[in-house]
């Protein structure tokens, strides 16, 4: 029983699962942008939806370390291949599983669900296979995979997009890039010694910190704006103020101090910033 709690906690952390939630409560929130109450959205395929994204994610975060061992055993030995915990045999098949559950779920509720999907599969596994290596494009990429789950909440529900859904999207794409390039930062030791040269590689940590922050401060700006899509504004703009008041702090960090101290701050401090926002998103 202990070494399979240990192997389940294993596939925990090569899918990242917490980044897998919070992807799932975006879809909810992209959902509420259509219909804003659960009674409405009760016999709706929401449940598919949110399902196929965890599932894409998992994918895709397991695709990611198996194509960056040689900068993990640099930036994150502790990652599941990497310390030995799961074989790379195993990552293989837990992705195409996962994968395969991500389509087939999302089949099941439009055909814009399905094909948002598989173009997620497919452009995720070429940044993680290539892309990456091309600097701002690869940031791009992840950060709009990651912020369409708003878009796509709207999709499964109403099979089109909503102003609201994209609003959203584009707060989370500006604070996803930022958080993408201090990332950057913080593994740029371990991906230039495996000749990867990401943005803070082409344009140097100082730059790349001010361009992080300036794209954390658009979020902040812009999510004032959504208080026009909600009822309840005061809820909103309390929720809103906590992580912008953190967002705002590790932009005027990164600006001031682009350090691999303060990109792995700003990785830590954001995440959970950006489930406060998520929560936002979500009411009505």
């Amino acid at each position: 029983m202990d070494d399979l709690i240990r192997k389940l906690s294993s596939y925990a952390k090569l899918s990242r699962i917490d980044h897998g939630v919070m992807a799932s409560l975006a879809v909810v929130a992209g959902a509420f942008s259509v219909e804003n109450t659960l009674q409405s959205i009760s016999n709706s395929p929401l449940l598919l939806a949110v399902t196929s994204v965890l599932f894409v994610e998992m994918s895709l975060f397991a695709s990611n370390d198996i194509f960056n061992i040689k900068e993990d055993k640099i930036n994150n030995p502790t990652r599941p291949i990497v310390a030995g915990e799961l074989s790379t045999r195993e990552a293989v098949a837990f992705t195409f599983i996962t994968g395969l559950i991500a389509v087939l779920t999302s089949a099941m509720v439009n055909t814009a669900c399905l094909v948002v999907i598989i173009v997620a599969l497919v452009v995720g596994n070429l940044y993680n296979s290539y892309f990456k290596r091309h600097a701002f494009f690869g940031n791009i990429i992840v950060s709009g995979l990651t912020s369409f789950t708003f878009p796509y909440g709207a999709i499964s529900i109403a099979g089109t997009l909503t102003e609201k859904s994209l609003l959203f999207f584009m707060i989370a794409f500006l604070a996803n890039l930022g958080r993408e390039i201090a990332k950057g930062i913080r593994d740029l030791e371990g991906d230039t010694r495996v000749g990867i040269c990401t943005l803070p590689c082409e344009i140097g940590t100082n730059n790349a910190g001010k361009l992080a922050g300036i794209f954390m401060l658009m979020a902040v700006a812009l999510s004032f704006y959504g208080a026009n899509y909600v009822k309840t504004k005061p809820v909103y703009l309390v929720l809103i103020l906590v992580t912008d008041a953190i967002f705002t702090y590790v932009a005027v960090k990164l600006i001031h101090n682009p350090s691999t101290q303060t990109a792995e701050k700003a990785r830590k401090l954001t995440l959970p910033a950006m489930l406060n926002a998520i929560i936002a998103f979500t009411l009505p």
